[in-house]
């Protein structure tokens, strides 16, 4: 017996996270829906728990923010600090990402001849590139006028 044949590929577990990753969450959800139903249903316990506890959530959310002196359980004030990192973390290099693309932005606008493409198409004059190219235009009789000369 050779290796390959000992080790069986669980492919359901790499579809599943292909699924997850590569999909939006609806498309996630039909896929859920027709192959796990479980998990279907706790996707769905869960957004319907977020519902009706969205005041209270975001109570919380506010008081932590705030750094209240409300105590919470040792798992909640932990599992917001990951949280609060992780979107601090994010709107970080969000608006780090924002800036870069105003200056790029700002960039090209100064320096509109080396750009390839204008932002915008409105900023082409039709009529000055219809003329321009109108001398270079080559049409079968300008073909056949040019072969006679």
């Amino acid at each position: 017996m050779n290796q390959d044949e000992s080790i069986p590929i669980n492919n359901k577990y790499i579809d599943e996270l292909t699924m997850k990753l590569l999909t939006n969450k609806t498309n996630y959800a039909k896929y859920l829906a027709k192959t796990d139903t479980r998990k279907y249903e706790e996707q769905q316990e869960f957004i319907q728990d977020c519902r009706t506890f969205k005041d209270s959530i975001l109570d919380i959310t506010r008081r932590m923010c705030k750094n209240e002196e409300v105590e919470y359980s040792s798992a909640v004030t932990h599992a917001f600090d990951i949280y609060a990192r992780e979107l601090i973390r994010y709107l970080e290099v969000k608006q780090c990402s924002d800036e870069l693309q105003k200056e790029l932005y700002k960039e090209i606008r100064d320096d509109d001849e080396d750009v390839m493409f204008p932002a915008s198409i409105d900023n082409v004059m039709v009529d000055d590139v219809k003329l321009k190219y109108k001398e270079h235009m080559t049409t079968l009789d300008f073909f056949i006028n040019s072969k006679k000369k």
